[in-house]
């Protein structure tokens, strides 16, 4: 199941209307604050949830319950985020596909934070990406194959998470290749700004956990 999640990070409407008719989703949530983008959007979510902290549509959190829309409410003072929440309902309910919106802009805290819930979906096997104008970011913990005509941008960074070491990493097809190499915190811009140089790329590790992010100068999506 392709699952939408838009949360309340900068996020403009005409890229949220745009990015939802490609992506074609059957399952859109609202985290907090995504609720608004939505609505202004014209787009109905299936789910809501959040502490409405940072939300201005109380009046459209009561609407939707009273149309029998889910909505789940929690405390302000609790100990994990709004998205967090949401990846987990995500994941909980089946998605196969899980594409976060409103999640990369704003706060910086809060986009370290929604990039490391992304190992919510990673160990649950549930493809999951942050994505806005200029980038599209998973993660990995297995070898892959980016095929040019469906990678969007033109940039290929990877990037170790966390304390992890990404050892013996191998880049076929690439502009700058490398063979048995290692992605740790004291050389993480090693693979930086990378681009394909073929119509398929390899990237081949054995242990570890790579950041994969996919960028442009421009909009690429």
């Amino acid at each position: 199941m392709k699952t939408l999640i838009v949360g309340g990070g900068e996020l403009r409407i005409a890229f949220l209307s745009r990015y939802a008719g490609l992506f074609q989703p059957e399952l859109v949530i609202a985290a907090d604050r995504g609720t608004d983008y939505l609505v202004e959007a014209g787009i109905t979510p299936d789910l809501i949830l959040g502490d409405y902290d940072s939300t201005s549509a109380a009046e459209r959190i009561r609407e939707f319950k009273r149309r029998g829309l889910p909505v789940k409410t929690y405390p302000c003072e609790k100990d994990f985020s709004d998205m967090e929440s949401a990846i987990r309902e995500a994941v909980r309910l089946g998605s196969t596909e899980i594409r976060i919106l409103g999640a990369c802009g704003g706060r910086l805290d809060h986009f370290l934070a929604n990039l490391a819930d992304l190992r919510i979906a990673l160990k649950a096997g549930c493809g999951a990406a942050l994505v806005d104008e200029r980038n599209f970011i998973f993660l990995a913990d297995h070898s892959f194959v980016l095929e040019k005509s469906r990678t969007p941008g033109k940039y290929v960074s990877l990037l170790p998470m966390g304390r992890e070491r990404v050892e013996h990493i191998t880049l076929r097809g690439f502009k700058y290749p490398l063979t048995d190499g290692t992605l740790s915190q004291d050389a993480a811009s090693l693979g930086i700004s990378n681009e394909m140089a073929e119509s398929r790329a390899e990237v081949s590790f054995r242990d570890g956990t790579l950041i994969v992010v996919l960028s442009g100068d421009e909009a690429i999506i």
